[in-house]
């Protein structure tokens, strides 16, 4: 389903989207760290170099104003202290190689301190200075504040000199710089430069990419909280989705009709059966005002029923003609608040239960009318015994009296008539039970054509037969059927009046699984007012008919789960058509069944 791949794909798990932030949080704070340390490497040697160019001026000066002799450290003092003015530079140290202060600015810095602090590393840092040339590192100033000091050995006259012949102590002078070569010597100088400035574009930076977590985490956040909103949507989008289909399919399975109306008493939506119920299509009824197709006031009917109405016969009739009943139930319809939307009307087909209805009558009166028959013909019977006894002996003791003789034979073949009518009566009072086995139909139908074959040609009537191959089998008594099948044939035969033909057809139907037998003749047929009532015992169309033997038909009929039917048309013939169930589990093909079951028969 389409739409399912789409809601598929909107869906993105939970974790999948914490992982994603968690990793761009690291990714921002390993890249924030690198450039931290990035920019504090450049910030390092940025200060290395100023802190190397104010030491160089320094020195400059010193061997510009004491070029051949000891400087005095008054005036370097002096020096100092005019540099340390600039904002940038939080002190000037000179001590010589023992740890004793020479040069110290500002001038209110403690010196007991500084003199405390290089006497004690004097010693690591000579060491250090002899291998590495130029020592930085940050040291605390008053204040808490911190400062980048940059310690190398003082030599105003280095500019002559390669560091490395300098380290070396292989150089070359002029005697007159010796004496200021020979001061110099041990001095070491110390630059402290403050860090303010730095120091607060690192915190900027540290506030930024704190700032830049804060903000992924809230889009994070705001991101989970929009998937979470578009992933509920979606699944309660889904749900209604699936919740309005299957409602329509439940509805549209429904085998009753549903109807609903609005306020206005016209249709807003009915299902595939009410559709048929109404004989149109469902587009063409929506809008339709109910009261054109109910002759019923639905809404007095709902107040006068206190707003319910329950299996209310009615009955409809369709554009396509005829008339039928239905049930009809009916309930307003309410929004939440309890005001009043509409109507919902149930429809039931009522045709099935009335022709129910129609046979449970048909067999109880049946059954009534059996067991009075059965008393009578009990009581008649006997006293036919006798009559047909004193007939006989009038027979023989009027013999020769060929009147009388005469008399006394119709009396013999009239109670014969009158016993055998007594004997069909009996067995519709109290038919057998079936005795049923897996048969061929048509073998059966073959046998009950050739008891009457001499019937048949002697009144000049034709018989064309039409099997479909490869039929199953049918469970049935075959007696019963053979009688049932003689009773069709012979009511056929008499309804034609000379020549005619008759045709027995035996074709399977697929759903329910069914055989059906159809026998049709071109026989004067049956007038439209006597349908109704053919298979109603001791009815009959005939002079000397019984009326029992379409009757005891549609009792064999019954008996096996089947069902019998009559079509005709006065002078065009008529048609019966009897319905059998059959099993798969018995659908063997006649065919392979040989002539072994016409031979029994």
């Amino acid at each position: 389903m389409k739409k399912g791949k789409r809601y598929k794909a909107l869906y993105l798990p939970v974790l999948t989207i914490v992982a994603t932030v968690l990793t761009l949080l690291i990714i921002i704070a390993v890249s924030t760290y690198r450039n931290i340390s990035r920019e504090r490497g450049r910030v390092e040697e940025s200060l290395l170099r100023e802190g190397l160019v104010i030491i160089r001026a320094i020195e400059a000066v010193v061997r510009a104003e004491f070029p051949s002799a000891s400087p005095d450290v008054s005036r370097i003092q002096k020096i100092t202290e005019e540099l340390s003015r600039e904002p940038g530079i939080a002190g000037i140290s000179l001590f010589d190689g023992v740890g004793s202060l020479l040069v110290s600015s500002p001038a209110g810095e403690a010196k007991e301190k500084i003199v405390r602090e290089k006497t004690q590393d004097v010693s690591s840092l000579t060491l250090l200075l002899k291998e590495r040339g130029v020592i930085t590192r940050y040291q605390p100033a008053q204040g808490g504040e911190r400062t980048f000091e940059v310690i190398k050995p003082f030599r105003p006259l280095s500019y002559k000199t390669p560091l490395a012949l300098l380290r070396e102590s292989e150089r070359k002078l002029d005697p007159k710089e010796e004496p200021l070569n020979q001061w110099a010597k041990d001095k070491i100088i110390s630059l402290r430069l403050r860090l303010g400035t730095f120091e607060k574009a690192r915190k900027q930076d540290i506030q930024h990419a704190f700032l830049m977590g804060a903000i992924l985490v809230v889009l994070g956040t705001g991101a989970l909280y929009f998937i979470f909103i578009v992933q509920s949507y979606y699944l309660v989008d889904r749900t209604l989705a699936q919740m309005k289909t299957y409602t329509e399919n439940v509805v549209e399975s429904m085998a009753d009709g549903l109807i609903s109306v609005d306020i206005d008493k016209k249709i807003v939506t009915l299902n595939r059966r009410a559709a048929e119920f109404l004989g149109d299509e469902e587009k063409n009824l929506k809008g339709l005002k109910i009261s054109n197709i109910f002759d019923l006031d639905i809404e007095t009917l709902l107040k006068d029923k206190k707003m319910i109405i329950r299996d209310m016969e009615v009955e409809i009739k369709p554009p396509s003609g005829g008339r039928f009943p239905l049930s009809l139930s009916a309930a307003p319809l309410k929004d939440e608040t309890g005001r009043e939307m509409g109507l919902v009307l149930l429809l039931r087909d009522l045709r099935e239960i009335r022709e129910l209805q129609g046979k449970v009558r048909r067999s109880e009166r049946l059954a009534s009318l059996g067991r009075l028959a059965a008393g009578v013909a009990h009581e008649i019977r006997n006293p036919l015994s006798s009559i047909r006894g004193f007939a006989q002996y009038f027979m023989r003791r009027l013999k020769g009296q060929e009147e009388e003789q005469g008399y006394a034979s119709i009396m013999v073949k009239e109670v014969d008539r009158l016993n055998r009518v007594i004997s069909e009566l009996l067995d519709f009072a109290r038919p057998k039970e079936p005795h049923r086995e897996p048969h061929a139909l048509e073998e059966i139908l073959d046998y009950s054509l050739k008891l009457l074959e001499s019937e048949l040609a002697s009144q000049g009537v034709t018989v064309e037969k039409s099997y479909e191959p490869n039929l199953p089998m049918a469970r049935v008594d075959r007696d019963q059927f053979s009688q049932a099948f003689l009773n069709l044939l012979l009511n056929s035969l008499e309804s034609m009046e000379g020549e005619g033909k008759i045709k027995v057809s035996l074709k399977r139907i697929s759903q329910p699984p069914a055989l059906e037998v159809a026998i049709m003749d071109t026989g004067r047929g049956i007038v439209r007012e006597d349908l109704g009532k053919v298979f109603e015992p001791f009815f009959s169309t005939k002079r000397k008919g019984s009326g029992l033997g379409l009757a005891i038909v549609h009792q064999i009929v019954e008996s096996h789960g089947g069902d019998i039917a009559v079509e005709s048309q006065e002078g065009m013939g008529t048609t019966f058509r009897i319905t059998l169930p059959v099993s798969e589990k018995f659908g063997v093909p006649s065919s392979e069944l040989g002539v072994k079951n016409l031979e029994k028969l």
